[in-house]
């Protein structure tokens, strides 16, 4: 992401039930059928967001978020809806 010279990497995915989703549109799907055969609409958003700081290139950045994104998706397992 970039707006006024300011740059970002941006990780997001939805976790639901032992599923990653990375579309809405597969996300409002499983959504209406966990409701049908499970009787739950409960989800979650994972966002994660690094800037890339003056001088750095993208892809350090975006090296700095893939470790991060290891540590951390075990951890938030224990958080997210199952």
């Amino acid at each position: 992401m970039e707006k006024s010279g300011y740059k970002q990497v941006a990780y997001f995915w939805f976790p639901m039930r032992g599923r990653v989703l990375t579309n809405a549109w597969e996300l409002k799907l499983y959504t209406f059928w966990d409701a049908l055969t499970r009787q739950r609409t409960d989800g979650a958003l994972v966002r994660l967001i690094t800037p890339v700081v003056q001088g750095e290139q993208v892809e350090d950045a975006e090296k700095r978020l893939q470790d991060f994104t290891r540590q951390i998706v075990p951890i938030l397992d224990d958080f997210l809806p199952k």
